[in-house]
Parts: structure tokens; sequence; C-alpha cells
């Protein structure tokens, strides 16, 4: 189980190889991006090697700058591989705020930029 614990410019990150879950949350405006998304990476890809059945990958932002959007989107094309190549189920969830129509469409947005379904969820 990694664990980053976040701050007012770094994202809250829980990755459990062993379950196939991934989730990050809160705000990601770092100034140095890869600083961040390194260990992420570095899990990630662990994962792949040997990946369960079903991956979930939640996002939970309030914000974020374009340095991590990408960084989220090669996530996602990363974990393309395992429904093209291996037949795996990938379960991509986008959370955001009731009334936050910015964030929804950025996860629309999202949607339209990868080839898995991304699960579109409000909340309050």
């Amino acid at each position: 189980m990694f664990r980053m614990s976040g701050t007012h410019q770094r994202p809250t990150v829980v990755i459990d190889i062993e379950k196939g879950f991934f989730e990050i949350s809160g705000s990601s405006i770092p100034e140095n991006p890869m600083e961040v998304f390194t260990p992420i990476f570095d899990h990630l890809n662990t994962y792949l090697d040997n990946p369960k059945e079903t991956t979930e990958l939640n996002f939970r932002l309030d914000y974020f700058n374009t340095s991590t959007s990408k960084l989220m989107l090669d996530m996602i094309h990363k974990l393309e591989v395992l429904t093209e190549k291996d037949g795996h189920d990938v379960n991509i969830r986008w959370f955001y705020r009731e009334n936050d129509d910015d964030m929804m469409e950025i996860g629309e947005d999202f949607a339209n930029l990868c080839r898995l379904p991304i699960e579109i969820i409000p909340y309050s």
C-alpha cells in the first residue's frame, strides 16, 4: 500500500496494488509535478507487470493544473493496454462536487480523449 498525504498543492494519493486500486484526490498544482507523479508511475508500472482482473482508478480532484492534467491522461493511456491487450476490466471514476460544472466538463473531456469509459459521478 502506498499513501501520499496531500497538501494545498499536492494531491492525496492512495495505491493498493494488491487490490488494483488507485485514487488521486484533493488539489494538484505542484511546482514540480514529476516529483509528485514519479512514485505514482513507478507503482503503476509495477502493477502493469502483474495486474488484477479488475483495476479501479478514481479521480476526486477539486482543482489541478495543466501539467497534472497531462500526467493523469498518461495514466489512463497506460491502463488502456490492460483492456486492449489482456482483456482486463478497468473502471475509471471521475468524481466532482455537485454544481461544479467546470470539473464535470473536464471529466467529460477526459472521457473523450481516451478509449476507456469514464464514469462521471457527482458528490455533495
